[in-house]
């Protein structure tokens, strides 16, 4: 089974291809001028490499740029259109919490935007994580006092970001046990999807600060 994974955020776009769930080819660029034209060409090296038919295309749901997300939404469903391929989505919350695996402790996942911070809370039941309220967007300091809150404010693996900044400007303010640090591409949507997140659904998570 031939799967193919388009990710895109606001400093790189990048796009994997597998067979079964083996990682066959990777492309990464980092974005230029904000625009994401050069997937095309990415898409293009992957393809002509391996002509072989496309069975699934993974893409992120978000939350994330209004453009973007469009864009690889409009993508996906193009080359589903042609291959006939089922396309599986995953928010980009999923893309963190698939690398907390072998933990199965309530975690607050947030990661950078453009202006803010995306964050959400999630607790481990049942042998998975469940968010237990909607997506949240605010500053640092929101996200601090969120990750502070009585509710939060037990000892656990608490904190999964995209990087060591944003985990720096929260280091001294917050009471957890440890954090891991994620950096999403289209391998790790890929992995995603392949723990069991993910669903069919085609729906985005727009948001509004993007365009306020």
């Amino acid at each position: 089974m031939l799967s193919l994974s388009i990710f895109s955020s606001s400093q790189r776009i990048s796009v994997a291809l597998y067979i079964n769930e083996n990682l066959d080819l990777y492309q990464e660029k980092t974005i230029d001028s904000n625009k994401i034209d050069s997937i095309f060409l990415l898409l293009k090296k992957i393809l002509c490499k391996n002509p072989k038919k496309i069975e699934k295309i993974f893409f992120s749901s978000g939350p994330g740029s209004y453009t973007a997300l469009r864009s690889i939404k409009a993508i996906a469903q193009g080359l589903s259109a042609i291959s006939n391929a089922k396309i599986i989505t995953a928010t980009e919350f999923e893309i963190y919490l698939s690398n907390l695996r072998n933990i199965e402790k309530n975690s607050v996942v947030f990661f950078s935007s453009f202006k803010n911070f995306f964050y959400q809370y999630y607790k481990y039941d049942d042998n998975k994580y469940k968010f237990s309220a909607d997506y949240l967007s605010g500053s640092i300091d929101e996200v601090t006092k969120f990750i502070t809150d009585k509710r939060m404010n037990e000892k656990k693996n608490l904190v999964v970001t995209t990087n060591s900044k944003d985990y720096k400007l929260i280091k001294n303010k917050t009471n957890f046990e440890k954090i891991v640090i994620c950096n999403p591409s289209a391998k790790k949507l890929a992995e995603a999807v392949f723990s069991g997140y993910g669903n069919s659904s085609k729906e985005i998570l727009y948001h509004h600060t993007y365009y306020e």
